[in-house]
């Protein structure tokens, strides 16, 4: 049946009206950001893990990274991670 979209309702040609329902995936994105002045020594700070919880109770382990640079290599860096990670996860079915 070919239907038309006026407003929030579909209308069929039959004449006939049914409500239409949006369906979105809601998501939580933990994160954190914390700027230091200097540059760590050597190789760098180590990448450390937390446990977090989620909105249904859950716990997973969240890895903690850490990028060096100038502001805008810090920011060119961190944009180019979160385009990464968005490529990487896949959305839930």
């Amino acid at each position: 049946m070919s239907q038309r979209v006026a407003g929030d309702r579909a209308q069929g040609y039959a004449g006939s009206t049914m409500p239409l329902k949006l369906v979105r995936e809601e998501l939580t994105l933990v994160y954190g950001l914390q700027l230091f002045r200097g540059a760590p020594e050597g190789a760098g700070l180590p990448h450390a893990h937390v446990t977090v919880q989620g909105p249904g109770g859950q716990e997973a382990s969240l890895a903690l990274h850490s990028l060096h640079g100038t502001r805008e290599e810090l920011r060119r860096q961190l944009l180019e991670s979160i385009d990464a990670f968005f490529d990487l996860v896949e959305p839930a079915e």
